[in-house]
């Protein structure tokens, strides 16, 4: 990565880059409302969980297949990835949740970054799941598979905690010390998705999926999923 790229990266995963994405927690809300994560070891567990069962299996590896179809301009595997993606999504504010940050991702990063190319992809793509937003963008930055996908868990890993501080009695401090011990595990959550390349798509989140579906019924809500 060079250095003008580790800037754009740092740039686009910055919670200053107007995404929207800190409007939802993915059901963190409706967990923690329900006690099911309430301090920093449940966030701790939350968080593994995203990455072994959210992460690895789905998100970074659908992001992983894009950066590599890209690579080949191979825009209808993208599609079907997209769609693919939508798919294992069972609650629709997940599902409108997750395409809403990538139309939002699709549209800033194409007003400041002058490529008619880039812009005919987002005029005929209006709608893009999160991970293949992330992975046609940061490919569209040079970045290496690998590092795409080391960004891209930053910043769901970063959205998870920034919710859970606003969620449950935890300070700054814990936060930072759940996002270390993520990161930490990062690379090798990365390394595993790379090995996997091969293998399909899946989802299997039940306990996620119900607090996602749940959250339209919290009395008092923060987040729209």
């Amino acid at each position: 990565m060079t250095p003008a790229q580790l800037l754009h990266t740092l740039q686009l995963t910055d919670s200053l880059f107007p995404v929207g994405a800190f409007a939802y927690s993915d059901g963190l809300e409706s967990a923690a409302a329900a006690g099911l994560v309430y301090n920093a070891d449940s966030l701790a567990i939350w968080l593994d969980h995203f990455l072994n069962a959210v992460f690895v299996p789905c998100e970074g590896l659908a992001l992983l297949k894009c950066v590599r179809a890209a690579e080949k301009g191979e825009w209808a595997t993208i599609r079907s990835i997209d769609e693919d993606l939508t798919a294992l999504k069972p609650a629709a504010a997940i599902r409108t949740s997750s395409r809403s940050v990538g139309k939002r991702l699709f549209k800033t990063y194409a007003g400041i970054v002058p490529d008619s190319d880039f812009l005919s992809i987002v005029e005929t793509w209006p709608h893009c799941n999160a991970p293949v937003a992330y992975g046609i963008v940061l490919f569209h930055r040079g970045l290496e598979a690998r590092d795409a996908l080391v960004a891209f868990g930053y910043v769901r890993l970063v959205g998870i905690v920034s919710a859970g501080l606003r969620l449950i009695a935890i300070g700054q401090q814990q936060g930072q010390a759940l996002l270390t011990r993520a990161i930490d595990k990062l690379p090798g959550v990365v390394d595993y998705i790379v090995r996997a390349e091969g293998e399909p798509l899946r989802s299997f989140n039940p306990l996620l999926d119900v607090q996602q579906m749940n959250h339209r019924y919290v009395y008092s809500r923060l987040f729209r999923s």
